[in-house]
C-alpha cells in the first residue's frame, strides 16, 4: 500500500513540476530550484514505488495519470484547447494501465528471488561432489 502512496506523490510532484516549467522562464532562481526539487523528489519516489510495484504497472500508471493530470489542468488552467481525440487517446492510455495491472495480484505471479540458499535436505540441492576435506 506504501507503494502506491509513494507512486501516487511522484505522479501529483511530476505534474506540478511541470506544469511550474511553463513559467519558469520569468521567474526568479528559487522558483527554478523549487521546481527541480519537485520532479527530482517524484523521480525518487517512482523508483521506490519500483520496489514494490511491477516496472510495467507502476510505469505505465506513472505515464497515463500524469499525462491525463496534465492535460485536464492545462485545459482549466491555462487555456489549452482539448480536443475529442485527446480525451479519445487518454482513455485508452487509462484502459491500457489498467490492463498491464489486472493480472499483478494473480498467486502465479512470480516472486523476487531470495539470496537465503536452499535447505540442506531440498532435493533440488546439488549433491556434494569429490573427497574429503584435508
Amino acid at each position: 500500500m506504501r507503494a502506491w502512496l509513494y507512486l501516487l506523490t511522484a505522479i501529483a510532484l511530476e505534474v506540478s513540476g511541470t506544469l511550474s516549467l511553463k513559467h519558469l522562464h520569468d521567474q526568479p532562481l528559487t522558483r527554478a530550484l523549487l521546481t527541480y526539487a519537485q520532479l527530482t523528489g517524484a523521480f525518487y519516489l517512482l523508483s521506490r514505488a519500483f520496489r514494490r510495484i511491477p516496472v510495467a504497472v507502476a510505469f505505465a500508471t506513472w505515464e497515463a495519470l500524469g499525462l491525463l493530470s496534465l492535460t485536464v489542468l492545462g485545459a482549466i488552467l491555462l487555456g489549452e484547447h482539448l480536443p475529442r481525440t485527446h480525451l479519445l487517446a487518454l482513455g485508452g492510455l487509462l484502459l491500457g494501465s489498467a490492463l498491464l495491472g489486472h493480472g499483478t495480484h494473480h498467486p502465479a505471479t512470480r516472486q523476487p528471488a531470495t539470496d537465503t540458499p536452499p535447505p540442506a535436505d531440498d532435493p533440488a540441492r546439488p549433491a556434494p561432489t569429490g573427497g574429503q576435506p584435508a
